[in-house]
């Protein structure tokens, strides 16, 4: 399948290129390491080209192609942005050819299945965790190379103007470290071809809510609903699961407490 080709592609991409990748956010973004006269060509966060670059969207726009200008919060400072406006830098070919055929293949997929008639196969199931994990990658360099600045409901201060927003997450005890460790684990995961266990990890839900909606915790979980296919998604990057019953249990808790 033409899919399976792409998606390996793309696994191929990432791991032959990931030092270059991790070397150039050390050096333009994490704060010790960055150099003053830093490249300002921009790299492909996918295979490290630096030619054609283009900006792809961290949530892909046909998700939110009705809701332009629609934000998101961030927890750490409190800022908001506009989906339109979170993209980070991809080559034309990774852009336009491997993401787009594999965001292509989601929206078949999804269009095609009705689910109070099938479900999706293993190999559909896969595949669309593999995409989900991709979203986190994107999400995680978003992170890092977005600055904190300040938060709402405090003072401006100098100090943190060029910290990235990752490492002010409370998770990670503000380690510059532990925020790069973890790009490395969702650049890790989009390069393991099995997904068998993580079959668990994904709920695949009906909705009838006619709202987009979407909410995420870096290197944790995601949930996306999308009622244009009448189906949500939540899925849990870090744990695995003995049997789908206890992922629904956890999940609902998560739901009831943030949706």
């Amino acid at each position: 399948m033409e899919i399976e080709y792409k998606l390996k592609n793309l696994r191929v991409k990432v791991r032959q290129n990931s030092k270059k990748i991790m070397d150039d956010v050390l050096e333009r973004h994490v704060p010790k390491t960055s150099l003053k006269n830093k490249s300002k060509t921009e790299i492909c966060v996918f295979c490290s080209s630096t030619s054609n670059i283009t900006k792809e969207h961290v949530l892909p726009k046909w998700i939110f192609q009705k809701h332009t200008e629609d934000f998101f919060i961030t927890d750490t400072n409190e800022s908001e942005q506009t989906y339109n406006k979170t993209t980070i830098p991809a080559c034309a070919d990774c852009n336009n050819n491997l993401l787009a055929n594999i965001e292509n293949y989601i929206i078949r997929i999804l269009k095609n299945t009705d689910l109070k008639m099938s479900f999706f196969s293993n190999q559909e199931i896969e595949n669309i965790i593999r995409w989900l994990e991709i979203i986190e990658y994107k999400f995680q360099i978003l992170e890092i190379r977005r600055k904190f600045t300040k938060m709402k409901s405090a003072d401006y201060n100098s100090y943190l103007a060029d910290i990235p927003i990752s490492i002010m997450r409370k998770s990670i005890d503000y380690s510059p470290n532990k925020a790069v460790a973890q790009i490395r684990i969702a650049q890790k995961r989009i390069t393991t071809k099995s997904k068998d266990l993580n079959i668990n990890s994904l709920l695949i839900l009906s909705t009838k809510n006619k709202n987009f909606h979407f909410f995420h915790t870096m290197n944790d979980f995601i949930f996306l609903e999308l009622p244009e296919y009448k189906i949500a998604l939540f899925y849990f990057y870090s744990k695995t699961f003995k049997n789908i019953e206890t992922a629904q249990k956890e999940a609902i808790k998560i739901v009831n407490k943030v949706y």
